[in-house]
């Protein structure tokens, strides 16, 4: 227990993360990922006018903020940006600007979800963009996100194909389950199923979902523990830090730095925090 203290490091910031950013570049600090939910532009109360820009101002204020964390990054570090699909275009355009390297456009979907018109499609997803520093090198823990076969008569039967030099090659599922797509399928906080979980934060993302991102892309030491350090500039109520600390209170060695504008819900992450940490010391 005392060595796992030592070695993680928690840095709650209330700030600005458009002028901390810089002075984290011009201080050298480097992040193994940067998983943020940044405000979308589409007028949600934050207790600000983050989420409320000119456009031409927006794509600014984003390019700004992408170059920063493209320099933040470790040289086989990853960026996993949520977005909405209004704008997600513009942003994967950015990326590419800044010279980080595309790795797949992802989909958070949700059955719970709602339309207030009939006169467009129910919204069910949201995307959310994975870049990595090198085009080389990178993180992804395939096997630790397994999900389960949608059929059990895949699991019985060998199948067998012809590989790229024309030999015939028997294929058997894995038993730890298939391989993740691009489509992470978790609900919405709707309902009462997740009350205790839920905050007053207009945008709060699960954080079954958010602990299954950080077990795909955080590095890991020898003995197979998540490390590194992790970085969300736009924290909001807290879902990146606090899926690190269920991370953390099952052995693994996550630091995180987390940046949040609103005093209101610093507040509301440093208590969603502190019950985890508190719950572990107590173990």
């Amino acid at each position: 227990q005392g060595h796992k203290e030592m070695s993680i490091s928690r840095d709650l910031i209330t700030g600005d993360s458009d002028q901390l950013l810089p002075m984290f570049v011009s201080e050298g600090r480097k992040f193994d990922l940067i998983l943020t939910d940044p405000p979308y532009n589409l007028n949600k109360d934050f207790g600000n006018a983050s989420d409320s820009l000119p456009m031409t101002e927006f794509l600014e204020v984003s390019r700004t903020r992408i170059q920063s964390c493209s320099d933040l990054l470790a040289s086989d570090g990853s960026i996993l940006w949520f977005g909405i699909h209004h704008y997600i275009g513009f942003l994967q355009a950015i990326m590419y600007e800044t010279g980080l390297h595309y790795r797949r456009m992802n989909i958070w979907r949700y059955n719970n979800g709602f339309s207030r018109s009939k006169r467009l499609p129910r919204g069910e997803y949201e995307p959310f963009l994975w870049f990595s520093k090198s085009d080389k090198r990178w993180t992804y823990n395939t096997d630790d996100v397994r999900i389960p076969y949608k059929s059990e008569e895949r699991l019985k039967n060998p199948v067998w194909y012809r590989n790229s030099r024309g030999e015939r090659v028997k294929w058997t599922p894995d038993p730890r389950g298939a391989m993740r797509g691009d489509i992470w399928e978790f609900p919405t906080l709707a309902g009462k199923r997740f009350a205790d979980e839920r905050t007053e934060h207009p945008t709060q993302k699960p954080e079954a979902l958010f602990v299954e991102l950080l077990k795909a892309y955080c590095p890991k030491d020898p003995d197979g523990r998540y490390v590194g350090t992790v970085l969300d500039p736009f924290l909001g109520s807290g879902t990146t830090a606090v899926a690190c600390e269920i991370l953390n209170s099952e052995g693994h060695e996550i630091s995180w730095v987390g940046i949040e504008l609103e005093e209101r819900w610093v507040q509301i992450a440093q208590e969603r925090i502190d019950r985890i940490v508190q719950d572990q010391r107590l173990l």
